[in-house]
């Protein structure tokens, strides 16, 4: 049985390395981000830094799961932003491997924002992530319980988070944990890797 604990820097590998592996529609995503250093450093490390209710499963000594949380978006925002000029001339020095993929990506996400609810009711969002091979054993709910508890106690008022029409079993659970679709869209962000447009969604939960 997983164990739910407090997510601590020295867990960045280990968070990186399964967030890397399921980014692209929770599959494997080398051929979306090919470096799961970089991957680590811009996605992973804001939240570790000025993040809150950050959260992992551990099975055996090995991180099974997580979910990445911020409580607002400017410390956030400022700890990518450094993450980012640390990063940028690296990755143009060839440093991460091949450029080109990784600020396609980048570029990607600045051209085609998801939908997203308002901050003032819900200023909170997460991201979550669970190994395959451990998925079907109640560590997605775990973790997302004890963070919508982390924020309760902090007194944050909602949480909001974004997610594909695509990822079934995931809406399943936001669905099981009180969460609904706040609005939705179709976006042509995974159109160069899936070969399609897909309905993003925003979904949020009142905690008040």
């Amino acid at each position: 049985m997983a164990q739910v604990r407090k997510a601590h820097p020295k867990d960045l590998a280990a968070i990186a390395r399964l967030s890397h592996q399921t980014l692209f529609l929770g599959r494997e995503g080398p051929k979306v981000f090919p470096s799961e250093t970089l991957w680590g450093a811009l996605f992973v490390a804001p939240y570790l830094e000025a993040g809150c209710c950050n959260l992992v499963a551990e099975e055996e000594g090995r991180v099974v799961g997580y979910i990445l949380g911020a409580c607002a978006d400017r410390p956030l925002a400022l700890a990518f932003a450094k993450r980012l000029l640390w990063a940028l001339p690296r990755l143009l020095l060839g440093r991460f491997g091949p450029p080109l993929p990784h600020l396609r990506y980048l570029l990607r996400l600045l051209r085609y924002p998801g939908p997203k609810a308002p901050k003032d009711r819900y200023p909170a969002h997460l991201h979550i992530a669970v190994d395959p091979e451990a998925q079907g054993h109640g560590v997605g709910k775990a973790l997302l319980a004890a963070f919508l508890k982390c924020l309760r106690e902090k007194g944050v008022p909602g949480v909001q988070l974004a997610t594909t029409r695509a990822n079934r079993a995931a809406r399943g659970l936001y669905r099981a944990m009180g969460f609904r679709v706040y609005a939705k869209r179709a976006s042509p962000f995974w159109a160069p890797y899936l070969g399609r447009p897909l309905i993003h969604e925003v979904w949020v939960r009142d905690l008040g």
